[in-house]
């Protein structure tokens, strides 16, 4: 009985550590459209992952709020421009307008290829 609680524990505490640190690469993706939002700007592309778990997975989102978004919406939009992908980074959902999406890092794996 002993054995088969302290198992339980141990696998309840492997899952909630997992969800703790949630997040994952979002890959290279030619982005078809850009919007714009009181919380950022959303890159739509599509096949997206959802490294986050999200309810929207057409779009990510790259948050005002990013320390380098000035930098990073500049890049974006000249890969946009120019037709080249972007690969970038997400660990959270962004809530904007009832739905979560994935949010990209302006300041950490922004990649234009």
């Amino acid at each position: 009985m002993k054995n088969s609680k302290l198992g339980f524990v141990s696998i309840l505490l492997a899952a909630i550590s997992l969800n703790s640190y949630a997040g994952g690469s979002l890959p290279s993706k030619q982005i078809e459209k850009i919007a714009f939002q009181n919380g950022g700007v959303f890159l739509y592309a599509s096949g997206w992952p959802n490294p986050n778990t999200c309810s929207k997975v057409d779009a990510v989102v790259l948050q005002n709020s990013d320390p380098n978004y000035d930098k990073a919406y500049a890049l974006i939009l000249a890969a946009y421009m120019s037709g080249k992908k972007i690969s970038g980074y997400s660990d959270k959902c962004t809530p904007l307008d009832g739905q979560t999406y994935n949010t990209i890092r302006g300041y950490k794996y922004l990649l234009v290829q």
